[in-house]
């Protein structure tokens, strides 16, 4: 039996109805991934019980593009590491929130999911975002492909991604990727750790941040020093290296890109940035900027404590 979208009006004593969750995955042949990922994370009672739930559903498709060996069915079934099941556990209830929630119901904001949190670490919510287009997108990248699968025990909402828990504070993505293998940050990584900038560094660093920030990359730095006629970044003077760097960071919310509108303008920790939204590509630009405003190169990096957006320009005040 394949997932089928209920109405609310429809007769509970459906065929969809009848079945729970896993019944529902075990019958649609694109879940299989899914299902062999229950059953190697010893979650089919979970998912099979009378508590209800609300379960966002990879596709094969969207597990395929994980590294090995949580990629396919065959891949997942075959591990026997202890490590790797626990990881696919929490990964799986990452997905499951509790009550059954329909797309209607949906709210944008954060829910709390099944999996368990690090001490310490906000490594448990997932992020709703509705659009004024209309859909349902979770942390900003991950879309509802079919949403409110009716079960006995919740519904199933089927998305086109894999959700991966963060791992990491702001601070320490930006320090992991300027000592990766193609670096990146190096700039805006030397920025934050000026004395004078050392409260932003702080908070990119606070586990109970929620912040959004704009990260400008290594390239973007260097077209600033160029166009302030400097050589260096430490010959810029604090007071105009923090005003730019507080342009660059929004306290107290995450805006993924599916939450922004065209024209939109966000506050800052100097003033708004203003948000250019055309062919799915997003903008941002500061009122130094004139009419020339940094492009969203990868949007909606999720951290632990926010989500960082990498740019092409530096946002001047």
């Amino acid at each position: 039996m394949g997932l089928t979208a209920c109405d609310d009006d429809d007769d509970v004593s459906s065929a969809a109805a009848q079945s729970n969750i896993v019944q529902l995955a075990q019958g649609n042949a694109n879940l299989s991934t899914l299902v062999a990922a229950a059953q190697k994370a010893d979650l089919v009672s979970t998912l099979s019980g009378s508590t209800e739930l609300t379960v966002f559903a990879p596709t094969n498709d969207a597990f395929s593009q994980l590294p090995a060996p949580f990629n396919n069915a065959q891949n997942i079934s075959a591990i026997t590491d202890a490590a790797q099941i626990a990881t696919l556990r929490g990964i799986l209830l990452y997905h499951v929130t509790a009550g059954d929630l329909d797309a209607s119901e949906l709210q944008a904001r954060a829910y709390t999911t099944q999996r368990p949190a690090t001490t310490g670490l906000n490594d448990n919510s997932i992020y709703i975002s509705k659009p004024a287009a209309g859909g349902v997108i979770i942390n900003g990248n991950t879309r509802v492909t079919q949403a409110d699968v009716d079960a006995s025990n919740g519904i199933v909402h089927v998305i086109d991604r894999v959700l991966m828990p963060p791992t990491q504070r702001i601070s320490e993505i930006v320090v992991a990727s300027s000592t990766a293998s193609t670096p990146q940050f190096t700039l805006l990584l030397r920025a934050l750790q000026r004395p004078a900038a050392a409260a932003l560094l702080t908070a990119a660093g606070n586990a109970n941040a929620n912040l959004t920030v704009f990260a400008p990359t290594d390239a973007a730095f260097r077209a600033l020093l160029t166009q302030l006629n400097l050589t260096s970044l430490d010959q810029v003077p604090d007071a105009t290296l923090v005003s730019i760097l507080q342009l660059h960071i929004v306290n107290n919310a995450r805006a993924f890109s599916s939450d922004l509108t065209n024209g939109q303008t966000v506050p800052t920790l100097n003033g708004n940035v203003t948000v250019g939204l055309a062919n799915n590509a997003v903008t941002v630009r500061g009122a130094g900027n004139g009419t020339t405003p940094a492009n969203v190169a990868t949007a909606n990096v999720l951290a632990t404590n926010g989500v960082i957006h990498v740019i092409d320009r530096v946002l001047l005040p």
